[in-house]
């Protein structure tokens, strides 16, 4: 990214941290990913990538005009469906961005019970190799000419 790719302003991170609280609400004891303080991942994330980044200024500038933290949770809710029906391709990236900071972040990890770490060689377990799995390949006929 360029360097005209700047972090968003305190206002800016603050109405993303509300809105996104409203794009991945809280369960059970996880908060929601405003709370989880992802405003600033998801504003980094976007700001490595120029598309995402168009796309938060896009959504912060529309939001802007119309988003209060006091609003009732059913007025946020229908803004976002308006900006999403209107812009829908700015919407769907920014709630990517959101979902890549929120699973991106180890407390989701232990939410869900993923594991981190590598894969391999002191990840996941592997199977034994059963030479059986290759039977039908070996019964082809060849199909490349012989050199």
């Amino acid at each position: 990214m360029t360097a005209q790719a700047h972090p968003l302003n305190d206002a800016e991170m603050m109405l993303l941290g509300d809105v996104i609280d409203r794009l991945v609400p809280p369960i059970d004891d996880l908060p929601g990913a405003g709370a989880m303080g992802l405003a600033p991942e998801a504003d980094s994330l976007a700001r490595q990538h120029a598309p995402y980044h168009r796309a938060l200024a896009i959504f912060i500038e529309k939001l802007a005009l119309k988003w209060s933290a006091e609003l009732p949770p059913s007025q946020k809710d229908a803004l976002l469906g308006d900006l999403e029906a209107a812009d829908g391709a700015s919407f769907n990236a920014v709630l990517e961005l959101v979902y890549l900071a929120y699973y991106g972040d180890p407390r989701v990890h232990r939410r869900v019970g993923w594991r981190g770490g590598p894969l391999q060689p002191e990840g996941f377990p592997l199977a034994p190799f059963n030479p059986e799995i290759l039977q039908a390949v070996r019964q082809r006929k060849p199909f490349w000419r012989q050199t």
